[in-house]
């Protein structure tokens, strides 16, 4: 796709409007859950710190020559009920270049590629379980792209979370930055009975200890101490279970997605339909029991943090702490585009033989680590 113009300095901002996708849910509230309905592809609700949370799963038929799907998009495809969403791709999927401000992206892979580039200069590919963190800070824009790489029968499976954590205020207007987690060295571990496999993207959980946090996250115990941030992704065999263990603070909140799966319960008793949320109502107050009782596997997100406790005003793809701050951002935006698009079109993609890599501007290519096996 070539660049569409929407980075001309008195254009129409032309953005995402990913935030502004609604699901009707229906919610059950007991004592110590509140249980609501998700859809993928659908924000899911959240609670502070965290700010927005989508599951993404498309059954892509296999690509062209140049990765593309055989259909076009329509500018905003989220289909409910598709074997595959364009979102606002034209012809390969995913999220042509967009503006951020305020908070931070956190991108967790399970399966299949995405091709990252931004105003900073920076590009990468990553995936089959690598996590990215991006810090907009004071403004970055950047593009999501879903080449289809495989062209084979079975096509392409893109598996993924995006998570928006929030910034405190005085972080907001830090300079953009991101790293890369690859997959080889994210922190995993099996329950002795091999039956759950446990994903730690940040924070802890038994003993194990996620890869640190991009440095101005609300995660990072260095720059930020004591904020109880944990984001796991767990699988459950059937007949598998994990003990949820209490949360450090009164003040932390926690939801857990129920995103694949049929059977999930909670402390034996609690049945949890698929395709829920759960929103615990204190989780530092016990530990809770996950149990797999059907026959199929299931996946679950937990987002667990300690309240911010600031004002959030947000519109699209901006959030601060006023509504003022967010007209300056627009403001900003129109004036700066946050630097600028160095790349000759919106939705780049990178050539198939491209294995993953992260390119930082002034830094050497980083590439994932060799597997050791």
């Amino acid at each position: 796709m070539k660049r569409s113009g929407n980075l001309e300095r008195n254009s129409t901002i032309h953005l995402p409007n990913i935030s502004k996708q609604a699901i009707t849910s229906s919610t059950t509230t007991m004592s110590k859950f509140t249980i609501r309905s998700i859809a993928a592809a659908r924000p899911m609700e959240t609670q502070d710190p965290f700010l927005f949370a989508v599951y993404h799963k498309d059954h892509y038929p296999a690509g062209d020559d140049q990765m593309q799907a055989p259909r076009r998009g329509n500018g905003s495809d989220w289909s409910e009920g598709a074997p595959y969403r364009m979102y606002h791709g034209d012809r390969v999927p995913g999220f042509p270049q967009h503006p951020h401000r305020g908070f931070e992206t956190v991108t967790c892979t399970i399966e299949g590629l995405i091709d990252h580039t931004d105003s900073t200069g920076c590009a990468g590919r990553y995936g089959n379980g690598d996590l990215q963190w991006m810090t907009a800070g004071k403004g970055v824009v950047h593009g999501e792209m879903l080449p289809l790489i495989k062209q084979t029968p079975d096509g392409n499976v893109i598996k993924w979370f995006q998570i928006w954590l929030n910034l405190p205020k005085k972080s907001k207007m830090v300079d953009p930055n991101q790293m890369m987690h690859w997959a080889e060295k994210i922190t995993k571990f099996t329950t002795p009975d091999s039956l759950t496999t446990a994903t730690v993207w940040a924070g802890s959980l038994h003993g194990h200890k996620a890869l640190p946090p991009i440095r101005d996250s609300w995660a990072n115990e260095e720059t930020n101490p004591g904020n109880d941030v944990n984001i796991w992704f767990l699988q459950l065999q059937p007949g598998g279970s994990i003990t949820l263990p209490k949360a450090a603070s009164s003040r932390s909140t926690r939801s857990l997605y129920f995103v694949e799966g049929t059977a999930l319960t909670l402390n034996g008793v609690t049945k949890v339909p698929d395709l829920s949320q759960v929103e615990f109502s204190d989780p530092s107050q016990e530990e809770v029991l996950l149990e797999n009782l059907g026959s199929k596997l299931v996946e679950v997100l937990v987002l667990q943090g300690r309240k911010m406790g600031e004002p959030v005003a947000k519109h699209g793809p901006f959030v601060m702490n006023t509504q003022q701050e967010i007209m300056q951002a627009f403001n900003d935006y129109r004036t700066t585009q946050f630097g600028g698009w160095p790349w000759p079109e919106d939705a780049m993609v990178f050539p198939r033989e491209k294995g993953r890599f992260l390119a930082l501007k002034g830094v050497p290519e980083e590439l994932p680590p060799k597997n050791e096996d």
